[in-house]
């Protein structure tokens, strides 16, 4: 077994626990030795490895040393577990208070082979409050050749008093880069192939544990036949490969909600954690945001999603991947959670600054002046061409009964075709804001509109949509009114377009006006300063 194999008989040996063991050395090479250590921390962080290394360090023959042989027969003896004056109890095991006296009760008497009597106490944080108070005894008054060494996963759990007589070491979770270089180094003691990209993904699934990295890796070497790959360990362990999270980013960036459930069909048929799924899923998405961040290239294989979200999207996405992982449980199945969290990845989309949410959109660039109408009150009804390949939509009408707050049909909303004017006043919210704001009024007359949309929209629009739209659009007229859809390139600029270029407008006079400004031309050239763009706020 690996982990009993390659587990530390050194320092030197240990990986991740730096600060720690730097400590330990120190005390031990100048003599600041005192008579209880409390090491705590996750499991597999080596806890239990640092306390036997110490108590080698205390008892070698060579002398106490924080470099132990390794070679003489107390360090061979620890090494075996048959060492007489190192007594490793199991609390868990062990809670009650007689158990406590009988383990105590030969502490006053010296030791038998080596210079210390230690006392490793596991799971510490399992021992009763008599018991507790039985130890506290000893640890207030302990016999000069005594030693407690004591490890738990469970600080908070032991009283104030105990703790404030122990030297406290807190082991952190070791990161996934350094288990990976050492899961590298063990396979290549032991000859034994294994691709890069499995290690990496033995070592998230280690979750800072090295000896459960070790675990994992001895069972994909069984699972692999001698051998350690990526795609036999995802099968292993039942997650999905970073091929498998790129089918589901595919079909996220084509706005494809049936792509998106037909791949996490598939995931599901192959008896995944569904929920670690989403795991990897929000791993993606955080590797594409730093990256987008920091301007560089993300980690393969997510080089070709560099340009694909935008990093609103990327938000809304994680979270909507880690409130999905943690309902899951929730859940008449995971696949049902599983399920609804990939329709909302499909469906939702981030609030955007140039699309109005929950307030009136902010007031359009005056529009030019019009000549006066010649013809009839009523001019005839101005139409938009559609962009080739847009289909039309069946017609929507608002429920019948529709009131109208002026008491008399607004007659003076049909002497405006103006789209930025009408989304305006109609003054939509939510989703609906959001389709009104990316389209185009492509026709319109008394009793019936034609609403181009754009197509990256067309998803959002459903009935309950197309009802609430053909309500605004009855109330401004007066009077009921049918809503006609069509989907294509909107023919003129849509407000929200609109929206995005005067605030680029307003951003470039911003810099021109910083650029001009004398202050801020003092500042650089005095300090060195250098002006840095940020995004403008009304």
């Amino acid at each position: 077994m690996l982990a009993r194999k390659y587990r530390p008989r050194t320092f030197a040996d240990v990986v991740g626990q730096e600060p720690v063991v730097r400590a330990l050395a120190n005390a031990l090479d100048n003599e600041r030795l005192h008579h209880a250590y409390l090491f705590t921390g996750t499991r597999g962080v080596g806890k239990t490895t640092l306390a036997r290394i110490l108590a080698a360090c205390l008892n070698c023959e060579t002398g106490v040393t924080s470099k132990p042989c390794g070679e003489c027969g107390v360090c061979d003896a620890i090494a075996a577990g048959r060492f007489l004056d190192l007594v490793e109890v199991d609390a868990a095991s062990r809670t009650g208070v007689d158990d406590t006296r009988e383990l105590l009760s030969n502490a006053q008497f010296l030791p038998a082979q080596g210079r210390y009597k230690v006392y490793l106490i596991d799971e510490v944080h399992m021992l009763t409050g008599h018991s507790f108070n039985a130890l506290l005894k000893t640890l207030e008054e302990p016999p000069q050749h005594v030693k407690f060494l004591l490890a738990t996963t469970e600080a908070k759990k032991i009283p104030a008093t105990v703790l404030s007589r122990c030297l406290q070491f807190n082991l952190k979770n070791i990161s996934p880069r350094v288990i990976e270089k050492q899961l590298a180094k063990v396979l290549e003691a032991e000859r034994i192939a294994a691709e890069p990209a499995a290690l990496g993904v033995i070592a998230q699934a280690a979750a800072g544990s090295m000896r459960d990295a070790l675990s994992i890796t001895d069972q994909a070497v069984s699972h692999g036949g001698g051998s350690v790959d990526a795609a036999n360990v995802t099968d292993m362990l039942g997650i999905a490969g970073r091929d498998e999270i790129g089918t589901l980013l595919d079909a996220l960036v084509a706005k494809d909600g049936p792509q998106l459930l037909a791949a996490g069909d598939d995931l599901a048929g192959r008896a995944l954690d569904l929920a670690a799924v989403l795991g990897e899923l929000q791993r993606a998405l955080h590797a594409l945001a730093v990256a987008a961040e920091l301007r560089i290239a993300p980690e393969a294989p997510y080089e070709r999603f560099a340009q694909a979200f935008s990093p609103e999207d990327l938000q809304l996405y994680y979270q909507i991947a880690l409130m999905g992982a943690r309902d899951i449980e929730f859940a008449p199945d995971a696949k049902v959670g599983f399920d609804m969290a990939l329709i909302r990845l499909a469906s939702f989309e981030p609030a955007r600054p140039d699309a109005a949410q929950g307030t009136p959109p902010a007031p359009p660039a005056p529009a030019p002046a019009r000549e006066p109408p010649t013809g009839p009150a009523t001019p005839a009804p101005q139409k938009a061409t559609a962009a080739p390949g847009t289909q039309a939509a069946q017609a929507t009408r608002a429920p019948t009964g529709v009131p109208n707050p002026t008491g008399a049909p607004n007659s003076s909303a049909r002497t405006d075709d103006d789209w930025h004017v009408l989304v305006e006043r109609m003054a939509p919210e939510g989703v609906t804001a959001m389709l009104l704001n990316n389209a185009n009024l492509a026709d319109r007359s008394p009793t019936e509109w034609t609403i181009l949309l754009a197509e990256d929209h067309e998803s959002l629009l459903n009935d309950k949509q197309r009802t609430e739209i053909a309500g605004l659009v009855s109330r401004l007229e007066g009077h009921e009114t049918a809503v006609r859809f069509q989907f294509g390139e909107p023919a003129a600029e849509t407000p929200a377009a609109r929206a995005a270029r005067l605030r680029a407008e307003e951003q470039v006079r911003a810099r021109e006006l910083a650029g001009g400004d004398a202050g801020v031309q003092a500042l650089v050239r005095e300090f060195g300063a250098r002006v840095v763009e940020a995004r403008l706020e009304s």
